[in-house]
């Protein structure tokens, strides 16, 4: 029972160390991400005779390149929609004053007592404007630090995720060795399923993220939505994160598709290119891509993000999902645990 009263109380600590230096190790945990994903190929380049040095050198060239590639192909299409967009804004503008404002001042007519309060509520908002200007040069040079710190974080992430792929697994081994003897296998084994699920999740999820964004591009630019390209581009790649890609993509994709044309034709369908994309999502794309071999309910990983994102922000978001797989596998392992057990056969 001691033992069992240690271990607890080693964990909450571990947990109230993380929930408090959440933003203080968001950098680490990128770069631990990064390094965890591309591990096995700079494994796979080992084995082409390669010093592990070389083949992460040679793996952060072929990253570097990706990028730079994938600037230069869709830049070209993002910068064409930006410019045509940006011409459209005074007739945006326009339309809005023929279409809003003679609503408002309808609705303001016929509610006399609710522009009274409205004034009141500029006057006081005048009154929390000058007291923000205040604060904002009391803070201002705590800024500049937090900005710069903020960005020492971001050329750190590629170093720290250097090192960590160059020691992994010399870190890996020291982690098995530390394990009790009797027990090493049956909890190296019971890591290996963890690191299987998550390894499954990830590749799959990119895949399905990149179907999604063709998707979600062709059919916006079949409902003549403004920025159709870099909307549906960005909500596919955001649904690495499950479900994140329609909770970005779907309010701005609705109200440029008003603004430009008014139509409830195009305003139907954004929507349902959204959710078809989704429908195909869950009962195709990733049944396909990914299998049961995460094997969470959609409500556990909608529970699982909302969790994240409010006791860790960004950097819980992200790892949500792997987290829930790692319960999952030691929940169901315990449940087996507990199935065969003297106790529950009575």
């Amino acid at each position: 029972m001691k033992k069992w009263l240690f271990f607890s109380l080693v964990l909450t600590v571990i947990l109230v160390l993380l929930f408090s230096l959440s933003g203080v190790l968001s950098s680490l945990i990128i770069a631990f991400i990064i390094a965890y994903v591309f591990d096995p190929l700079v494994d796979w380049l080992e084995t082409k005779k390669l010093s592990r040095t070389g083949a992460i050198i040679i793996l952060f060239t072929l990253l570097i390149g990706v990028v730079i590639l994938l600037f230069v192909l869709i830049l070209p299409v993002f910068e064409r929609e930006i410019s045509v967009f940006s011409k459209k804004i005074p007739i945006y503008v326009e339309s809005l004053k023929k279409s809003t404002l003679p609503v408002v001042k309808d609705y303001v007519e016929k509610h006399p007592e609710h522009l009274e309060y409205l004034k009141q509520k500029i006057q006081n908002f005048g009154f929390e404007i000058l007291k923000s200007i205040v604060n904002f040069f009391k803070s201002f040079f705590s800024g500049v630090i937090g900005l710069i710190l903020n960005i020492l974080d971001l050329l750190l992430i590629p170093v720290m995720a250097f090192y960590l792929l160059k020691d992994i697994d010399k870190i890996t081994e020291k982690v098995r060795q530390s394990f009790p003897e009797k027990y090493r296998d049956k909890i190296t084994d019971v890591f290996a399923e963890i690191d299987d699920k998550i390894k499954n999740f990830l590749k799959g999820q990119f895949i399905v993220s990149i179907i999604l964004a063709a998707i979600y591009s062709i059919g916006l630019w079949i409902f003549n939505v403004p920025l159709a390209f870099v909307i549906g581009i960005l909500a596919g790649l955001a649904n690495i994160i499950p479900y994140l890609g329609i909770a970005l993509g779907l309010v701005p994709a609705m109200i440029l598709s008003y603004l430009d044309s008014h139509s409830m034709v195009n305003l139907l369908g954004v929507v349902a290119t959204f959710a078809v994309a989704q429908a195909l999502e869950g009962t195709v794309i990733s049944p396909r891509v990914v299998g049961e071999k995460v094997g969470l309910h959609p409500v556990i990983v909608i529970v699982a993000i909302l969790l994240g994102g409010h006791f860790f922000g960004f950097v819980g978001i992200l790892v949500a999902v792997p987290v829930a797989s790692i319960v999952l596998v030691l929940f169901s392992r315990a449940y087996n645990w507990y199935l065969n057990s003297d106790y529950f056969k009575g």
